[in-house]
């Protein structure tokens, strides 16, 4: 097959976005083999988790960089760009690149879906460009993710565990955790926050079972202050005092950066050379879009801020409202520009957006899968009738009607926080 363009592989991947494969790992295993098994040439950390994946990915990977590590990165979904998934010492693989690594994983597994082709061409090229430490995120849950197929990472990682993807994960938090526990492998290593009981039993009988070490992790920092406009904060230790500057914006983040911190102490303890120093030194290097960023908006845009979260679903929206409230933005009156996608559990993520603004602007994300936004528009206003409601299908058309507030939120989704930071530029 001649390598193909990479519009072409756009083209293909965008083809095969199906549902969630239920049958196993069978497909990718096979593929992975006529490659050459390329993953088992890796040393991974692996992350799953409801909320927090992609910052914590980030964090690690920030870390090992600023240790002088020769990184990888894979991640979902994208915001700007489809390479943004596969990054090499932080940076995303060149367009070419991407095509052909997609002409040759397509010519060894012409069956495989869209996460499926992804996670292949990462690993391939992770094990091509013999990263030191590739840093791997999940899909959706854990047990029979694609990238699954990993057999023993350094460290598993879960970075929360609440209501997601009930309908591939269970309907309760107990089945939730026992999928996103499958990651945990023989002997291995995970690392989770303090979790609510139920999860946390599930998580512990796996590593049980496998004989795996388990730890679980208070916050060991704390906020000390914010910059909300710039996107960054200050978090200090509380057994040192120490203080670190932090590039990642929100409350969650004591949480996340407990667990880097932490799981990078376990990695010095194998070997690995990595310090606090390095731990500090990728908080301060890390940045990580759509979670509760600040965008300033150019001249269409009247200089109207934004906050532009990927919050998609209860615990995440949860923890937008606790940002929101925290911060100077509450104060004001502001638009939320929100879209969803139609899996979402819509009226438990409206109930905890009516009461942060009196104006609603209802969008449809780029997506085959959006929800219909007149419908999302009549539950808010059941919810809040008091509230200003309305529709504008065009993206552009919601910043440009939200911007006259002077301050906006974006979220609901994170294809509608991608669209967005490519308008606001």
């Amino acid at each position: 097959m001649p390598i193909i363009s990479f519009e072409e592989a756009e083209k293909i991947l965008i083809s095969r976005q199906d549902p969630v494969r239920k049958e196993g790992l069978a497909h990718i295993s096979a593929c992975l083999g006529r490659l050459g098994n390329p993953h088992l040439r890796l040393k991974t950390i692996h992350i799953t988790g409801t909320n927090g994946k992609g910052s914590v990915c980030a964090l690690f990977e920030a870390s090992a960089r600023a240790a002088g590590l020769k990184t990888g990165l894979f991640i979902s979904p994208h915001l700007l760009g489809m390479t943004e998934r596969i990054q090499l010492n932080g940076i995303p693989v060149r367009e070419e690149v991407f095509a052909g690594l997609l002409t040759e994983v397509f010519s060894a597994g012409p069956d495989l879906s869209f996460f499926e082709l992804l996670t292949c061409m990462a690993f391939l090229h992770f094990a091509r460009e013999k990263t030191d430490l590739a840093v791997i995120e999940v899909g959706i849950g854990g047990r029979l993710d694609t990238t699954n197929v990993l057999t023993r990472p350094e460290l598993s990682v879960i970075t929360s565990v609440d209501y997601d993807h009930q309908k591939y994960l269970g309907d309760t938090l107990g089945e939730i955790a026992a999928q996103k526990a499958g990651i945990i492998k023989p002997g291995g290593i995970c690392l989770a926050p303090l979790l609510p009981p139920e999860a946390r039993v599930e998580i512990s009988r796996e590593a049980s079972e496998k004989n795996a070490q388990c730890h679980f992790f208070a916050p060991v920092f704390e906020i000390v202050s914010r910059d909300w406009e710039n996107n960054s904060m200050k978090l200090r230790h509380k057994k040192t005092g120490e203080a670190y500057r932090f590039g990642i914006p929100g409350c969650p983040q004591v949480s996340n950066a407990t667990l880097v911190w932490e799981g990078l102490e376990i990695l010095r303890g194998l070997g690995w050379p990595l310090s606090t120093a390095h731990a500090a030194a990728g908080f301060d290097l890390v940045r990580w879009p759509a979670r509760f960023q600040a965008v300033r908006g150019g001249a269409e845009f009247g200089g109207a801020l934004f906050i532009v979260d990927g919050a998609h679903n209860p615990e995440a929206v949860r923890a937008f409202s606790q940002n929101w409230r925290a911060s100077p933005f509450a104060g004001k009156t502001p638009a939320f520009v929100v879209g969803m996608l139609q899996d979402k559990e819509r009226r438990g993520i409206l109930g905890l957006l009516a009461p942060l603004a009196g104006k609603f602007i209802f969008t449809r994300p780029e997506s085959l899968r959006a929800a219909d936004p007149y419908a999302l528009a009549d539950e808010l206003s059941a919810l809040r009738p008091d509230a200003e409601v309305e529709v504008q299908e065009d993206i552009r058309a919601a910043l440009t009607v939200a911007s006259g507030s002077g301050t906006a939120a974006v979220l609901g989704s994170f294809y509608l926080a991608g669209s967005a930071l490519k308008i606001l530029g």
